[in-house]
């Protein structure tokens, strides 16, 4: 802002110091001193940029938005204006300054930390207030961290911002809504500038000088004269706007050059008319205006896709690590570089994506432990990882749609129920003692029966020697016979030979009251015995797990569940955590692999994540899941840094994927329990097997194989004896 010349008094001497008449071209800093000069204001007023401003984004249906501003912008001056209509408003602004030029280091680390700002916001509405040599700069380093994408809407407030500025947001489908405060018309001096616009400041000046020059020279001098024509002492003119300058500056209105030009009696400028441009894939479109007096319609044809569309044709760094069955090497393929060499439900959902949104991609294979990490940094566009959904995580990454409820679970080494019983396990209903006083019962109880035999008069030997019973019937009750008999009645057979006296009756009842009772007792503990539940069968639930004290249980201290236990004040929580606790130097372990290798050698508990499953159920046949439900369920997710572009694309991708099924078959495909090659399920639980009953089958072929060797034996005998006692036969008879 230039003052006019001081200007000449015509040898005036007395009075006051003429104020001169002042044309400013733009609004002033808060802190600016108020000049004692009367003043025309050619540049819109602060209240007006403002409401201007939040007139045009309530228009555009915004309710928040992210401004960047810089201090040489045209609406810096109208800052506070700003600040105090969002207030009013309930309008939600965030705001961030950037340097007014990018000419070191400083400045542009200064805009990437602002711009990474709005990333980490998450805002798709952002309003650009800066100068107009710094809004090609922005734009462009927005577009390299693709903030810029068929999702965002952008303001560019500066008037002067030109076509070769906006080429980042060309090609990057973005909408850039711009203000003109005139309309898309030629100059109207009739010649064009060289590169096709006149600046807005120069529009300006043309119009405030048109305005100068059409007042009278009292009125730009501060002088008038006296009523009869002489000059006389020209006292300044009246201290309030109203006095000053309302009759000539009023009557001031022309359509110039920086829209059409009129003045209210404080020198302000009003009737003034913002124009609204939609620029959108290298097209500017004039959608509506505003005026003073209210918005008009803004008539945008603009619609937010539902694909961004960003993905199509671009190639991706994917960064993902092995975990079964999310990502596994493929056997028998070596090498570490290329996606043919890995397999598994991440990968095939990968391929998918591809296939949906047209896009390629290099993978790299690293370690879990990097995942957060790397989603939240820029190397890497997609970190293939199935990573839970923590509420902590939100503060650092995004994640997708949820793509599996995975959980805990118990595990150990599986049973076997024949374990320190061998082949003689049917044995195991009575203790050694039992069978040693059973075989000497049946022994002793032989060996009176044969006693009793030989000396008793009313047994079968005496008897035969009266000849009250045939001779063969002597030897009925023979200790070999008495064995016999004792046990045939002892395996429920019947006994062969049964005394003849009331002695020999009276114990043959003994014997079998004695074995109505043991074959009793031993059928009844037999059955419970073979089929006796084992841990795997008692244990399956955290409650069954709560309430047992045999086997030890412990976990790894660095889950989450572990972190549960700990607060938790429910049962079975709180015991189970107050066990771990307790037994912490014996069953809380450093990592992972040491509590679960510590199941499958026996004898432990491992409360396991769902990481193990896969390699449990098609690995390692000798251990057992115990819990048929998952505990403490969560949800996996694919991470995304904070406001990535991609998110949305992938999202709404894997949602179509759902409804048409394919997220089902590729879950039928490998997480499908029963397709696993360990997998037994419970269909057999209370089932007796051969390692139950195989003891008894061996002691058929044991006394098979005796049977055959007696019987041997006895050929053997039967010959020799009959050798030796042969005698000729004679054929004669005697008288």
């Amino acid at each position: 802002m230039t003052p006019l010349p001081t200007p000449c008094t015509c040898g005036l001497t007395h009075g006051p110091q003429p104020a001169p008449l002042v044309v400013r071209m733009y609004q002033p800093d808060p802190e600016t001193p108020a000049l004692r000069s009367r003043v025309l204001d050619m540049f819109p007023s602060p209240k007006q940029l403002a409401t201007m401003l939040f007139d045009v984004m309530e228009a555009l249906g915004w309710r928040e938005t992210y401004m960047v501003y810089n201090k040489r912008s045209e609406f810096y001056r109208s800052f506070e204006a700003l600040l105090n209509e969002a207030a009013i408003r309930r309008f939600s602004l965030w705001a961030k300054e950037v340097p007014v030029a990018m000419v070191t280091k400083k400045d542009d680390d200064a805009l990437d930390a602002v711009l990474s700002d709005v990333i980490s916001a998450g805002r798709e509405h952002v309003v650009v207030m800066t100068s107009d040599d710094v809004v090609g700069i922005i734009l462009d380093k927005a577009a390299d961290m693709l903030l810029l994408t068929s999702q965002s809407h952008w303001i560019v407030t500066s008037f002067d911002v030109r076509e070769s500025d906006l080429q980042s947001a060309r090609s990057s489908g973005a909408l850039l809504t711009l203000l003109r405060p005139f309309p898309q018309t030629d100059p109207p001096w009739g010649r064009d500038l060289p590169d096709g616009q006149l600046p807005f400041r120069m529009r300006l000046a043309l119009d405030a000088v048109r305005v100068v020059s059409s007042l009278s020279p009292d009125l730009v001098t501060g002088f008038s004269r006296s009523s009869d024509g002489k000059d006389s002492d020209l006292a300044p003119r009246g201290q309030t706007c109203r006095s000053g300058m309302r009759d000539s500056i009023s009557e001031e209105s022309f359509p110039g050059f920086s829209g059409h030009v009129s003045f209210d009696s404080c020198g302000k400028r009003k009737n003034v008319t913002v124009f609204v441009d939609e620029y959108l894939q290298g097209e500017s479109t004039q959608v509506g205006n505003w005026t003073a007096e209210g918005m008009a319609s803004v008539q945008s044809g603009w619609q937010k896709p539902l694909y961004p569309h960003l993905l199509s044709g671009r190639h991706l760094q994917v960064y993902t690590a092995l975990s079964n069955p999310f990502v596994m090497k493929k056997p028998g393929k070596s090498g570490k570089v290329g996606s043919a060499l890995y397999h598994g439900y991440l990968m095939d959902v990968l391929e998918m994506l591809a296939s949906r949104l047209n896009f390629t991609w290099d993978l790299t294979v690293g370690r879990r432990t990097t995942t957060a990490t790397l989603a939240a940094a820029k190397k890497y566009d997609l970190v293939l990882v199935a990573t839970a959904v923590r509420p902590a995580g939100h503060r650092t990454i995004e994640y997708s749609v949820p793509l599996r409820t995975r959980g805990y679970f118990l595990t150990m080494k599986k049973p076997n129920r024949s374990d320190g019983r061998g082949i003689f396990q049917f044995m195991g209903p009575f203790s050694m003692e039992v069978w040693l006083c059973y075989v000497a019962a049946a022994v002793g109880v032989s060996l009176v029966l044969a006693a009793n035999g030989r000396l008793n008069p009313y047994e079968w030997a005496r008897a035969a020697g009266r000849g009250e019973v045939s001779a063969e019937e002597a030897d009925n009750l023979s200790l070999a016979n008495s064995l016999w008999s004792t046990f045939g009645a002892a395996v429920c057979q019947g006994q062969e030979f049964l005394p003849r006296s009331f002695a020999g009756r009276v114990m043959t009842g003994a014997w079998w009251f004695l074995i109505l009772v043991i074959v009793a007792s031993y059928t009844a503990n037999l059955a419970a015995f073979l089929s006796q539940p084992s841990v795997d069968r008692t244990i399956r639930s955290l409650s069954d797990l709560a309430g047992q004290t045999d086997v030890p249980y412990g976990t790894y201290k660095g889950y989450s569940f572990y972190k549960f236990l700990k607060k938790a004040q429910e049962e079975p929580f709180k015991t189970l955590g107050r066990y771990i606790d307790k037994n912490s130097d014996e069953v809380l372990v450093n990592r992972s692999r040491d509590a679960f290798e510590r199941a499958a050698k026996g004898d432990f508990i491992f409360i396991s994540p769902t990481s193990y499953e896969y390699e449990i159920l098609n690995k390692r046949c000798d251990m057992v899941i115990l819990t048929e439900e998952y505990f403490y369920k969560y949800q996996v997710a694919l991470p995304f840094r904070l406001g990535s572009p991609y998110r949305t694309e992938i999202n709404l991708a894997l949602m179509d994927m759902v409804e048409a099924g394919n997220m089902d078959t590729l879950g039928n495909r490998w997480f499908n329990k029963k397709k696993y090659k360990c997998f037994t399920g419970s269909t057999n639980d209370g089932v007796m097997g051969m390692e139950q009953l195989d003891g008894i089958f061996y002691y058929l072929m044991i006394g098979i194989a005796i049977a055959i060797l007696v019987s041997a034996l006895e050929w053997v005998h039967f010959k020799f004896k009959g050798g030796r006692s042969s005698k000729p036969v004679d054929g004669g008879g005697s008288v």
